[in-house]
């Protein structure tokens, strides 16, 4: 099967070759790519980019209602709760316009790589060191001035009131 060349790369190290295939994470073409490609070439491994800590959230989606919120202020992981949601609010309103589940590119790779037995490698680092770096060299405002327009999944887009006035 012919695939979009532009989203895939290949790669030869040392005796093996290696796929990168080129994804957008709200993307119905992506979902079907990584499909395709995964199912075409049956490949050993599949590398996703995914820390241990999404991987689970994106397969266990109610993980969040055992959520310990003491444990999580205590710890003073509160800021990296809020950006995680609002990250999510984001990637879900942009989701319902494109209609495609947030994410979907991953799991089908997942469930690809389990069809054709290949190990499954997860290449991402901690989202946690992620998020903390974007919050710090943000700082508040930027983040409290952005999150209610941009990420709220209640927000409207924001439309003009000016009425044309007649001559």
């Amino acid at each position: 099967m012919t695939h979009d060349s532009n989203m895939i790369h290949r790669l030869a190290a040392e005796d093996k070759e290696i796929i990168l295939i080129g994804t957008a994470h709200v993307s119905r073409e992506s979902v079907l790519l990584v499909e395709a490609v995964i199912a075409d070439e049956k490949p050993e491994t599949v590398c996703i980019e995914l820390c241990s800590s999404r991987y689970q959230a994106l397969r266990q989606k109610d993980r969040w209602r055992d959520m310990d919120i003491i444990k999580v202020i205590k710890d003073k992981k509160a800021f990296l709760l809020l950006s995680n949601l609002l990250l999510a609010s984001f990637q879900k309103r942009i989701a319902r316009k494109m209609d495609v589940q947030p994410g979907a590119e991953m799991l089908k790779a997942v469930e690809c790589a389990d069809a054709v037995g290949a190990e499954i490698c997860l290449a991402d680092r901690d989202i946690r060191t992620t998020l903390s770096r974007a919050w710090h060299s943000m700082g508040w405002w930027s983040w409290s001035s952005c999150s209610p327009n941009c990420c709220s999944p209640w927000a409207r887009p924001m439309t003009s009131r000016r009425r044309r006035s007649s001559a």
